[in-house]
């Protein structure tokens, strides 16, 4: 009996420690060199996660015809899919606790009994259909390509914008004809000014360097908020 107690407290245990140690995250410094990079991972996924759900939309339309009831499992399935690889990456890259008991991360939601008498095609779509995830996914997939998305891209983006007046200084003979007149953030850019927009690239970069990882973390805790209220994918 002690040894079945044992055996059981064991999931229960890894999941306490997984969750105590996101709570003291901390990025290290291969984490923040790396998070403009991982941003630009995060953004694929959810684009091609926003994809996949419009396949989904378009499926569930041509039900009516048929064709639908065999399209939506697969395009549902795949939604789920990039869905679990989202949660997975914020627990690897972010440092997010897990969403599942014992640790064991997400897992694709059941599908629901119906009856024997309905056709076994039509059974799959209604329980694709009653499963909360399954909208939950279409849901986090609009904002994956949009707010999320932007969240995802910022680390990159501070990244590219200060290396590119870090250069200035060394390429404005070259760009002048295109940049003069303009501005880099606050600084008008001159012959004059390009050392200023050069001090100010370097301190966006290093804020990009310093905040990418806790962006990537705000954009792992939102998808994770969508996609598992109330622990439904558990």
């Amino acid at each position: 009996m002690a040894d079945h107690i044992a055996y059981e407290a064991e999931p229960q245990t890894e999941a306490l420690t997984l969750r105590a140690e996101a709570e003291h995250w901390r990025p290290t410094v291969l984490g923040r060199l790396l998070a403009p990079w991982r941003g630009l991972v995060l953004l694929g996924l959810g684009l091609l996660s926003a994809v996949t759900s419009w396949l989904l939309l378009i499926s569930m339309c041509l039900m009516f015809v048929w064709l639908g009831f065999a399209l939506v499992p697969e395009a549902a399935r795949g939604l789920h899919a990039l869905a679990d690889r989202q949660l997975e990456l914020g627990r690897r890259w972010c440092g997010m606790p897990p969403t599942a008991p014992g640790g064991s991360g997400t897992t694709r939601p059941a599908f629901r009994s119906t009856s024997r008498s309905t056709p076994p095609l039509v059974r799959r779509v209604l329980s694709v259909l009653r499963t909360p995830a399954t909208w939950c996914d279409l849901g986090w997939a609009q904002l994956a390509a949009t707010f999320l998305g932007f969240l995802a891209l910022l680390p990159f983006a501070l990244l590219v914008h200060g290396a590119l007046g870090i250069a200035l200084p060394f390429l404005w003979e070259s760009v002048a004809p295109a940049f003069d007149g303009g501005w880099f953030l606050f600084v008008p850019l001159s012959a004059r000014t390009t050392h200023m927009a050069a001090g100010v690239g370097v301190a966006e970069l290093l804020l990009g360097l310093w905040a990418g990882p806790y962006i990537l973390r705000a954009q792992s805790r939102l998808s994770q908020a969508l996609l598992c209220p109330s622990g439904i994918r558990q």
